[in-house]
């Protein structure tokens, strides 16, 4: 006959690999407990302890109620209890009557597995320890799989983002140097004007000749100065605006002030469009990274399921769902697995 220790060990060595698409609720709880100082992690442990044994002890009340099941599902569901209880550390435990109740839950467990497998008999259990891992598997699967189109769907993604940002990086290029045109064209007005108005203190230098012949001196080189300083800017502008294509120069050369002021908008709208896209992909890169770390560690755990398509998936799921449903009816495998989630919680 089948005992509770092999079907313990059974479910001790059972893939974890269910455990991948589990949220971080347990983590989450022993970062807590991690934070804590020596005293408060201890009466923490000890309040875990307790509660845990208290849970096991009423879960074993509702598995030995007849009315609540099939004997298979509440067998093989007293079988994931029990692993739980096996693991269970009763040095945690400070009071006589905690550890006490500890050794009688034993008692009572192995009891009652007893009593379900004489109802089953051995059939029945052969069934159950074949069939033992299935109802995790097809959640697994299932996860898997959505895991795995989410993956495809996040790559298509990167790539339509990538590609409007390349987009992006071309209007922005074109946009600087729209700007840039501009900005050697107001330069070369600019340079225009100061060369005027540095060639009109040079001729009024030399009307103030008449007035006095020292102001003139001083104003005409002041003017001559200013002038080559003038001259050299424009120059310099000039060539840089002539740099430009000739149809890009013939649009900026008729832009008034709110044209300038258009090139600058648009200069700027797309550095922003371009930023708001970069953002949008590293969030991205970072979704796909989880989800590409929980991919392949569930190929890790199962090296079987990295080639298997999503129809080959589906006829697995398919087959395994029928032995679940033939032997624990329709809710079982939902009722167990469950089960199997809370424990993992405790």
């Amino acid at each position: 006959m089948i005992s509770l220790k092999q079907l313990t060990q059974l479910a001790a060595t059972s893939t974890e690999v269910w455990q991948v698409f589990q949220t971080d609720a347990v983590k989450a709880t022993g970062d807590a407990a991690e934070a804590a100082d020596a005293k408060e992690r201890a009466e923490l442990q000890l309040r875990r302890s307790r509660n845990l044994l208290w849970e096991l002890s009423s879960r074993l009340k509702g598995l030995s109620d007849e009315a609540t099941a099939s004997p298979a599902i509440r067998a093989r569901m007293l079988v994931d209890n029990a692993l739980k209880l096996e693991g269970f550390d009763p040095r945690m435990l400070a009071a006589r009557e905690d550890k006490n109740r500890h050794a009688q839950l034993i008692r009572e467990y192995q009891s009652t597995f007893d009593s379900l497998r004489l109802n089953l008999g051995e059939d029945s259990m052969r069934t159950m320890t074949d069939t033992f891992h299935h109802p995790e598997r097809i959640y697994a699967l299932g996860e898997f799989v959505k895991l795995r189109r989410e993956k495809a769907g996040l790559e298509s993604r990167a790539m339509g983002i990538e590609k409007k940002i390349e987009e992006a990086r071309e209007e922005s290029a074109e946009a600087e140097k729209e700007s840039a045109c501009v900005e050697a064209f107001l330069r070369t007005r600019k340079a225009q004007k100061g060369a005027a108005i540095a060639l009109g203190v040079a001729l009024l230098g030399m009307v103030l000749i008449n007035i006095s012949i020292i102001i003139a001196a001083a104003v005409g080189v002041l003017g001559l100065i200013l002038l080559i300083l003038g001259l050299l800017s424009w120059l310099a502008s000039g060539v840089a605006f002539a740099a430009f294509d000739e149809e890009l120069k013939r649009k900026v050369s008729a832009l008034k002030e709110e044209g300038f002021l258009a090139v600058s908008q648009r200069l700027r709208k797309a550095q922003e469009a371009m930023r708001a896209l970069e953002v949008r992909f590293e969030e991205n890169r970072k979704e796909l990274n989880a989800l590409n770390a929980k991919v392949g560690k569930a190929v890790e755990l199962e090296r079987t399921w990295k080639p298997m398509t999503d129809l080959e998936v589906d006829n697995l799921t398919q087959k395994m769902t029928e032995s679940c449903k033939q032997f624990f009816g329709e809710t079982g495998a939902r009722m167990i697995f469950q089960n199997k989630k809370e424990l993992a919680l405790l």
